[in-house]
């Protein structure tokens, strides 16, 4: 009951923020963003603390096929070559080469930039538009645009509300969940001693 409560506060929350900003893209919902709509020049954290404000993530392109459903929709937007969006991919916590932070999952397919070095050094992954093609390609965190991949889960929906917003829902779930031991209390108590009181007469009974 707790459980579903929760979850249908998060909907009605997310309801009251969603913004009809995605374009179909494939078999995702997508939304490009830029300087201008997060607020002011933006690096990585910025962009990523942009997308969960709309209920969303950092694109993680996880299959070949994205990548080219993505291409498609960017080229056909006008965006000029040499353009280069952020994605969730980086090499700051993994092993691994890169991952991707939206997903929690390494690389499955790479599409190199032509001429593009692997060094070890720590970066970001991000996306670059050349000769009408869309490639991997490791960053500093500064783009021009930024893709965000909306996604409906319970993170992604915390992630989305503001400090105040969730210091509230915090507040009330733990007040919900005190109310709810109390009625459980309540309800066991008389029920415990209304049964120690019919055994005692059952005993009674039995020792005439």
């Amino acid at each position: 009951m707790r459980t579903e409560l929760f979850f249908a506060l998060f909907l009605w929350v997310s309801g009251c923020r969603s913004e009809p900003l995605f374009d179909r893209i494939g078999n995702g919902y997508y939304y490009i963003g830029n300087e201008k709509t997060a607020g002011h020049y933006f690096d990585w954290f910025i962009a990523r603390q942009d997308c969960w404000r709309r209920t969303s993530t950092l694109v993680s392109v996880e299959t070949r096929e994205e990548l080219r459903s993505l291409e498609q929709y960017i080229v056909s937007r006008g965006f000029p070559d040499g353009s280069t969006f952020a994605t969730s991919g980086h090499s700051f916590n993994s092993a691994i080469p890169f991952s991707w932070e939206g997903v929690d999952e390494p690389l499955t397919f790479t599409n190199w930039l032509p001429g593009t070095r692997q060094e070890e050094v720590r970066s970001y992954l991000s996306l670059e538009l050349a000769n009408s093609s869309l490639y991997m390609r490791p960053a500093f965190g500064h783009d021009d645009y930024y893709i965000c991949e909306y996604k409906l889960s319970i993170g992604v929906l915390w992630l989305s509300l503001e400090p105040k917003t969730r210091g509230i829902i915090v507040v009330v779930m733990f007040i919900l969940s005190f109310w709810i031991l109390w009625l459980i209390y309540k309800w066991k108590v008389p029920n415990f001693s209304g049964q120690h009181a019919a055994d005692k007469v059952k005993l009674m009974s039995l020792s005439v």
